[in-house]
């Protein structure tokens, strides 16, 4: 279950010493991007980079990576035996959470990182991330109404928890995609801690300046995308900051064409599965080419997704959505779909199955998605499939295939790791490659 609060990992960490600068990174929406953007680019320096996010992808341990690749099973069981003995010993009592932390904490201080990148779990004052003893920078991303029963009923409540990650004199760099209500919270919080300097970062001035081709293809792939955008221009800041303080003060990237080729690489490769990506499904359903994979499973993801999709696969008037979607239990699906859908468009409506070290994430059942959808939009093809996503896809495809219309998956991250997990069984790794870019073929 979920228990906020500090003193059980605080617990387990208290003998850890952190010798490694951290970067907190928490929002409603983008942070994980940010934190991939911004681990690719410390590593793209030479930078020995941990990044901790979660919740994982495939495995348990595919949430911790050095060096922007996942951690060894071998490694992670072992520190987490580790960290669970100090919790019997102890009689700390942590949460799943808890342990996890602890243990990718404890493989960064192993594995001699020089920099951590952390995402906060949920919220932020009283997440077991903020137990981190020396931050170098903070981050906030987009942030709406998620976790309310956590967090608060209202942004600007969510926002005071999410601050909570501030310390005094540590830099914040913050999304000015933000409701100005949310910015005077940041600004109001960062103030009342002393914190150091705060930058904004918007879709429009955040991008790094790069030279070749390949780069202006690779912001033209990106044009619609603000908040990928701005998750770059983000990354971006913090990859310079971080660049100073651990190679030279009067030293920038902008100063080396080798590393700024590197980074630019960094950036235009990144390889984040489950967001915004095209992914090749034929190993799973024969004929079915690409689809567009997203873990989008709140409000503010749904209405970053539609734009997507409008922009890149309504390529014509009244173009048709193929939809395989699942969602958790609690979350509003009825104003999700209503976000997403469009006349043309049909559902397949699919749960995913236990996720390995959250037993309480339970998946909305199939048919409590297909009553929404019909009381959002009363004419829509609507077809339940349980928890059987194969056969999901394959209806999915049939009507692509038919009526022309692309498929999407979306609705939960719980639900692009089982689609993952069928790949990987299906015998293809298409989910570890490529990055999350438009590609015509999708089409």
């Amino acid at each position: 279950m979920i228990q906020l609060g500090l003193r059980r990992a605080a617990q387990l960490f208290r003998n850890n010493p952190q010798p490694w600068r951290a970067v907190h990174v928490a929002g409603t929406n983008g942070k994980g991007t940010v934190c991939a953007y911004l681990s690719a680019l410390l590593h793209s320096a030479g930078i020995t980079c941990g990044r901790f996010t979660s919740p994982h992808l495939i495995d348990k341990w595919d949430c911790i990576t050095i060096n922007e690749k996942p951690v060894s099973e071998t490694l992670f069981r072992e520190v987490e035996a580790n960290v669970l003995l100090r919790n019997r010993e102890e009689n700390i009592d942590a949460t799943e959470f808890e342990v996890l932390t602890a243990t990718a904490f404890d493989i960064f201080t192993h594995e001699n990182v020089e920099v951590g990148v952390v995402e906060v779990g949920m919220g932020g004052r009283d997440d077991a991330t903020n137990v981190l003893k020396s931050k170098s920078l903070t981050i906030i991303t987009r942030i709406g109404l998620d976790h309310q029963a956590f967090l608060g009923n209202t942004v600007e409540e969510i926002t005071r928890h999410k601050c909570g990650i501030f310390v005094k004199d540590v830099p914040v760099i913050y999304s000015a995609a933000n409701p100005p209500s949310v910015v005077d919270v940041i600004q109001d919080a960062a103030s009342n801690v002393g914190a150091g300097q705060l930058w904004a970062v918007d879709a429009n001035s955040g991008l790094p300046t790069m030279e070749g081709d390949k780069w202006q293809q690779f912001l033209e792939s990106i044009d619609g995308r603000d908040q990928q955008k701005i998750a770059v221009g983000q990354a971006w800041l913090a990859y310079r900051y971080l660049y100073s303080k651990l190679r030279s003060e009067d030293e920038h990237p902008e100063q080396n064409q080798l590393v700024m080729n590197q980074a630019r690489d960094a950036i235009m490769n990144l390889q984040w599965p489950g967001r915004m990506q095209y992914l090749d499904i034929e190993a799973l359903v024969p004929g079915a080419g690409q689809i567009l994979l997203d873990g989008a499973h709140n409000v503010q993801a749904a209405e970053t997704l539609a734009k997507v999709v409008d922009h890149e696969l309504r390529v014509r008037d009244g173009q048709g959505i193929s939809w395989v979607i699942g969602s958790t239990q609690g979350r509003d699906i009825a104003e999700y779909l209503r976000i997403i859908l469009r006349p043309g468009d049909q559902i397949a409506c699919v749960e995913f199955g236990p996720v390995d070290g959250m037993p309480w994430v339970k998946a909305l059942s199939a048919e409590d998605i297909q009553k929404a959808a019909l009381q959002t939009h009363p004419d829509i093809e609507v077809e339940c499939f349980g928890n059987d996503i194969t056969r999901a896809l394959q209806w999915a495809v049939a009507s692509k295939n038919q009526l022309a219309r692309p498929s999407v998956v979306t609705g939960s991250l719980y639900l692009v790791s089982d689609l993952l997990r069928l790949l990987r069984q299906a015998g293809s790794d298409e989910h570890l490659l490529g990055p999350q870019r438009h590609n015509q073929d999708a089409h």
